[in-house]
């Protein structure tokens, strides 16, 4: 594959953070699904961890947006909970960018705002709960020499 190749820069229409283009580019975003922080920051050990390219980000969000049958679609929504948000989820203003392990995705989540989405994760408990601000900020979590450099 050509490096100059340009990297797609959004998915359905949602605008890519450039830290996370440019990560995924400079090969560090795939690298921190072996961060010893993760544990820490998604508050659950991974099973296989795995931070998507930016195909894979797509084919991700099209089967979670076009593909998933009733029972599937009702695990993935999520459930309510009072203690953490976002709860549930919108399948149209989200991006999937990793999963942590089978059906333990996360996710870029631009219902809050259409150019710096806030992470969130679906862990074992079955809700939605934000991790992070932004994917920056997740990054940062993840490699803390990054607020460093």
């Amino acid at each position: 594959m050509n490096g100059d190749v340009e990297l797609r820069k959004s998915v359905f229409g949602m605008p890519l953070p450039d830290c996370l283009v440019g990560s995924i580019k400079d090969h560090s975003w795939v690298n921190l699904a072996h961060s010893p922080m993760i544990e820490t920051v998604f508050g659950q050990a991974p099973l296989r961890a795995v931070f998507h390219s930016i195909p894979v980000m797509v084919g991700m969000t099209k089967w979670w947006r076009e593909e998933l049958d009733d029972e599937l679609l009702r695990c993935y929504f999520g459930t309510p909970d009072e203690r953490a948000g976002p709860g549930y989820i919108s399948r149209m203003k989200t991006v999937i960018i990793g999963n942590l392990g089978p059906d333990l995705p996360f996710a870029l989540d631009y219902r809050e705002s259409p150019v710096d989405p806030d992470v969130v994760f679906l862990g074992e408990v079955g809700s939605w709960r934000m991790i992070a601000g932004s994917v920056h900020d997740l990054m940062c979590a993840l490699d803390p020499q990054r607020l460093q450099s």
